[in-house]
């Protein structure tokens, strides 16, 4: 498995957006594919967030990551986050996740990013085992939601 800046893979975009878009847009009723489109497209970025990792077994397209100023508008106080880790189905349980956030952390120290944040419905467990810590329990868009947080290494 390979990781790189989706900005060298711009090619990508239609189908994390379509992955994010089955994935997610439970928690997003009122956006379109379209929106999650451009949401990613924003993250081609090479030196600031936001910005965003995918992941490569061959020429396979098999997960994504980013890095984003804010992911839930209700905690515009905690900044930046941990977003959109996604791997697809076949490829899960084997390790690429783990990667992409070791990935992700280390793009986030190269910027000076010192303790990002992220939020998951139903994924504690495999941050926790990550390092990451709980920050608090909360509801959002309607689910019920777990923002947490890590102290990189510098």
């Amino acid at each position: 498995m390979h990781i790189e800046l989706l900005a060298h893979h711009r090619d990508t975009i239609p189908t994390l957006a379509q992955w994010f878009f089955d994935e997610w847009s439970y928690i997003y009723p009122d956006r379109t594919l379209q929106d999650f489109e451009d949401s990613i497209a924003e993250r081609v970025n090479t030196d600031k967030i936001p910005l965003a990792l995918v992941a490569f077994e061959g020429a396979e397209l098999i997960g994504t990551v980013c890095l984003k100023v804010h992911d839930m508008d209700t905690r515009k106080d905690l900044s930046p986050w941990l977003a959109g880790l996604f791997v697809k189905k076949e490829w899960r349980n084997r390790g690429a996740g783990t990667k992409l956030v070791q990935a992700i952390e280390a793009k986030a120290v190269e910027l000076g990013i010192r303790r990002p944040f992220l939020y998951t419905p139903d994924a504690e467990g495999f941050y926790a085992k990550l390092g990451w810590s709980v920050t608090e329990r909360t509801a959002y868009q309607n689910c019920q939601v777990t923002i947490m947080e890590k102290e990189l290494a510098r």
